[in-house]
């Protein structure tokens, strides 16, 4: 089989209201970018919405593959079941909500080229990003976050953004313990590769 450049993971439960669009603007994005060998991969935990009909409708295009998991809940599994059905070299990993605008994506797989990183980690503490959030959530994300780049003494500034571009081979090779129910994946993705020697940015 042919190899994409870059396939677009992106878990899902009940998200009828974002998915279909989602799945359009990571297209557009990439395209506009002038990518032309992408794929979407949509993980969906059995929701309980129209989510799973969407993205079979949408699996019909091309670029678009619906896996369909049963009796499995958890974003470490829905991840890593992504990764393994992926046919390109470099995974992207983001949630369905728009947290994560489908057009930093093509800023992520450059900033992985120009600087020959494993693996480029969004952060919503630049000057382009940001937490829509209530206060006290958004002070103890940076709170959170600040204390742990302070621990690992690495230049990665978002440990639980959860908006990723890795290099799949150098993914697999990573040993995780914790099979993640919740956003706890990125701290232990981000921490395992700094730990491998993995270029990270």
């Amino acid at each position: 089989t042919k190899k994409r450049s870059v396939s677009v993971i992106v878990p899902t439960y009940n998200e009828e209201g974002n998915v279909g669009r989602l799945i359009d603007a990571i297209s557009s994005s990439l395209s506009a970018a002038a990518v032309k060998d992408f794929e979407i991969i949509v993980v969906d935990d059995s929701s309980k919405d129209k989510t799973p009909e969407i993205i079979d409708v949408h699996a019909a295009s091309g670029h678009v593959a619906a896996v369909h998991r049963k009796g499995i809940r958890g974003i470490f599994s829905a991840i890593m079941d992504g990764v393994r059905v992926a046919r390109s070299d470099v995974v992207v990993i983001m949630d369905a909500d728009f947290s994560h605008p489908p057009s930093k994506i093509p800023e992520l797989l450059k900033r992985m080229d120009d600087g020959g990183f494993d693996l480029v980690s969004a952060s919503r503490f630049t000057k382009q990003g940001g937490i829509e959030a209530p206060f006290s959530r958004k002070f103890a994300t940076v709170l959170f976050n600040f204390a742990i780049r302070l621990l690992m003494g690495s230049r990665i500034t978002d440990w639980t953004g959860g908006f990723h571009a890795i290099r799949r081979d150098k993914l697999l090779t990573l040993s995780f313990k914790y099979p993640a129910k919740w956003g706890e994946f990125d701290l232990e993705l981000l921490s395992r590769a700094k730990k491998s020697g993995l270029k990270l940015s």
